[in-house]
């Protein structure tokens, strides 16, 4: 069965959570059979899923940076006998070990390139280790493998016919420290490897071995950059990064057909996840409770539509995008209105320093708490049967190194909602501890909430509930 290489984003379990929550729909049904904290390698039931739907999956993914089609594989005894970190005391197993990935190359070869005497090609050689930190990875595949595979394409392209056969060049002082990241996703557009002839191939090391790849679709990071820090409207201190909001939209499973799908977020602040929802296609709406954040958010869907070349009507403007309290968000829309509701709720003041835990934590109790409560009840009266809610709370650090959280699935569960498990560890194959390295490895348990720990105060901890099919409606004003 055909394999394709997802290269994750930094917080990889994240990323696997996004990943598994595709392959658990319809359209692209699947499973991840290995995976480190770089890679994930799907199957897809589909054995002829297109390039163009792999693509149209990509531009949905927002913690994933590439999908590759895998090529070729060599188990880790092998490939590591053949690059082992001491070459000196290896030779006979580096000799036996070299013959066999020489081979494996020879047969990429002639699968990329059906055509080599007198054309000219271009290889980009992209390593992922198991981990960045793995130092396997500066010791052997940054000292080692990553020459070996520039010199066989440069050498043996040319051996072959081929009239000019160059290499990207990594900077060598970033080979020289060990410290070297593959080539960025914008990479793919800027130096043309969609192109015949022009190819970034990927190394992907996990704790089974090493799988190689190409490349066939990247997250278009330039366009995403453009509109996050080119819009109108912007608050980067309260803003969630563009490719948290595509990746919570992903949580909600209503992808790929999202033709008439509604989404709303009640605390839109700037509009990040409304623009990158209008984006993906749905309908979008949402609230805030300071006027001035909903007139940035219409500046910034009429920008991100402009972009896309696709005039909004000022109409749904001004009625899609309204000013309310969390308490009230229920009087615009009839019960069940909605298929999928996605917010940043966070509510934390930002300190330049850690704040005292007796503080934080009365202050959650008395404002935080409240307002994420009465953000569910909301939440539970305006999504239909079946749908969900995927959102964002607070994990503060405070000043004695506690750190403090909501008790969001109690509070879901009494209102009525189900938590889901964002990663269950069922759907991916179980993999050996890695006692030197664990940190990329997952424990055997079902993950209700994942964290994000890019920051160093406020953490982000991600929810995905749904409103059971037996829910009752609940009354309210219908406006739409």
């Amino acid at each position: 069965m055909k394999k394709h290489l997802f290269i994750l984003g930094k917080n990889w379990r994240l990323a696997l959570a996004e990943i598994d929550s595709y392959l658990q729909t319809r359209d692209y049904a699947g499973r991840i059979t290995d995976y480190s904290s770089n890679v994930a390698i799907v199957e897809f039931e589909n054995e002829k899923m297109s390039i163009k739907q792999i693509g149209n999956l990509m531009v949905f993914l927002g913690s994933v940076q590439k999908i590759g089609e895998m090529i070729d594989f060599i188990d880790s005894e092998t490939f590591t006998d053949a690059f082992p970190i001491d070459i000196e005391n290896n030779r006979a197993k580096v000799f036996s070990g070299r013959r066999y990935v020489d081979n494996t190359l020879k047969d990429m070869v002639y699968e990329l390139f059906p055509k080599i005497k007198n054309e000219k090609f271009f290889v980009a050689n992209s390593i992922y280790p198991a981990a960045f930190n793995d130092p396997y990875y500066k010791k052997s595949l940054v000292a080692y493998f990553l020459h070996y595979v520039n010199k066989f394409f440069n050498t043996y392209l040319k051996e072959q016919g081929a009239k000019q056969a160059i290499y990207y060049r990594y900077p060598q002082k970033n080979i020289e420290s060990g410290k070297l990241n593959p080539i960025f996703p914008h990479h793919f557009f800027t130096y043309k490897l969609y192109e015949p002839n022009r190819v970034e191939l990927l190394y992907c090391m996990t704790s089974e071995g090493m799988y190689f790849g190409k490349t066939i679709t990247v997250a278009d990071s330039n366009f995403q950059k453009e509109m996050d820090e080119e819009r109108p409207f912007k608050e980067f201190k309260f803003t969630i990064p563009p490719k948290f909001a595509k990746t919570l939209i992903s949580f909600l499973q209503l992808a790929p057909s999202v033709r008439n799908k509604k989404i709303y977020d009640p605390f839109c602040g700037s509009g990040t996840i409304i623009q990158f929802g209008h984006m993906l296609g749905y309908s979008v709406y949402g609230s805030d409770i300071e006027k001035n954040y909903i007139e940035g958010t219409r500046k910034n869907i009429e920008f991100t539509a402009q972009l896309l070349e696709e005039p909004i009507p000022q109409k749904i403007l001004k009625e899609n995008f309204f000013q309310s309290d969390i308490t009230d968000v229920h009087e615009h829309f009839s019960p069940e209105f909605f298929d999928g509701i996605v917010s940043e709720p966070i509510l934390i003041p930002i300190s330049d320093e850690l704040p005292d835990t007796e503080k934080i934590d009365d202050y959650l109790d008395s404002t935080v708490i409240p307002i994420y409560k009465k953000f569910l009840e909301q939440a539970y009266l305006l999504l239909k049967p079946g749908r969900k809610l995927a959102f964002v709370s607070p994990l503060i650090k405070t000043s004695d190194n506690r750190r403090l959280n909501l008790p969001i699935n109690r509070m879901a569960e009494k209102i009525g909602f189900k938590s889901i498990q964002l990663l269950s560890t069922d759907h991916l194959p179980e993999k050996a501890i890695e006692i030197e390295n664990p940190s990329f490895e997952l424990h055997r348990s079902k993950f209700k909430s994942i964290f994000d720990g890019s920051s160093k105060k406020i953490l982000r901890e991600f929810f995905l509930l749904v409103k059971p099919k037996t829910g009752t409606k609940s009354k309210s004003k219908k406006k739409y």
